[in-house]
């Protein structure tokens, strides 16, 4: 099992297990919004002060991340 701090994951007998507190589609995902809630999310970080808003910015940071790589899938 493995834990990637927003969910968990099994791998066995040919599947995959996937639990999570949240999940959306990147299609479902608005690209520009994206972009602004990592650039809000960024601009949080600098201004954290403490070691618990600093720990939650950089969760909010790694979300928005993903969030606007989902939304920007690569072309093959």
């Amino acid at each position: 099992m493995v834990n990637n701090g927003f969910g968990f994951a099994r791998i066995g007998n040919n599947e995959i297990t996937i639990l999570v507190n949240d999940a959306e589609r990147g299609s479902d995902i608005d690209s520009q919004e994206a972009q602004q809630t990592l650039e809000i999310a960024e601009a949080n970080l600098r201004k954290a002060e403490g070691k618990r808003q600093v720990i939650e910015a950089n969760l909010a940071l790694r979300r928005s991340r993903t969030r606007v790589e989902a939304s920007n899938p690569i072309s093959s």
